[in-house]
């Protein structure tokens, strides 16, 4: 019988685990989708094109990629926790977790100090536990009414 309460036990632990890193991500990508959309804002009405040595584009169609990139993000975000095509969240957590490892460690684009190296590198541990926290998704049953 005792072993049978621990179980349980663990398995509360384990799903509230499992909700803080689903609630992490959402928070992160949020985060990440409205500072996306706030920029390539800015320079949309600004007339400016944005600089972002870290990602593929460049100009004006740098500037429309983040933008698309932040409504798609949101887009995303409200799916999933909606409930429907619950899929598309770690799909999107997966492609922001390669954009930045792939503009910040395997390009060309240079740190301009140690610190910007240390930020990049926290960064991309932060979207790969937003991501890890993505896939509890696939284990969350919809309620059927």
């Amino acid at each position: 019988m005792e072993s049978g309460r621990k179980l349980v036990q663990w398995q509360l632990v384990r799903n509230a685990l499992l909700w803080l890193l689903r609630v992490y991500a959402y928070c992160f990508h949020l985060v990440l989708a409205l500072f996306l959309i706030g920029i390539s804002t800015v320079a949309l009405s600004s007339g400016t094109n944005l600089t972002l040595g870290m990602l593929p584009w460049q100009g004006a169609t740098l500037t429309s990629a983040t933008l698309l990139l932040g409504l798609v993000g949101i887009v995303c975000i409200a799916m999933a926790v909606t409930g429907f095509v619950r899929w598309l969240f770690p799909l999107w957590a997966l492609i922001a977790l390669i954009l930045m490892l792939r503009g910040f460690f395997l390009s060309s684009y240079t740190f301009p100090s140690a610190g910007d190296f240390r930020s990049a590198v926290w960064l991309s541990i932060a979207a790969f536990v937003a991501f890890v926290g993505s896939l509890s998704l696939f284990g969350r049953r919809r309620a059927r009414r």
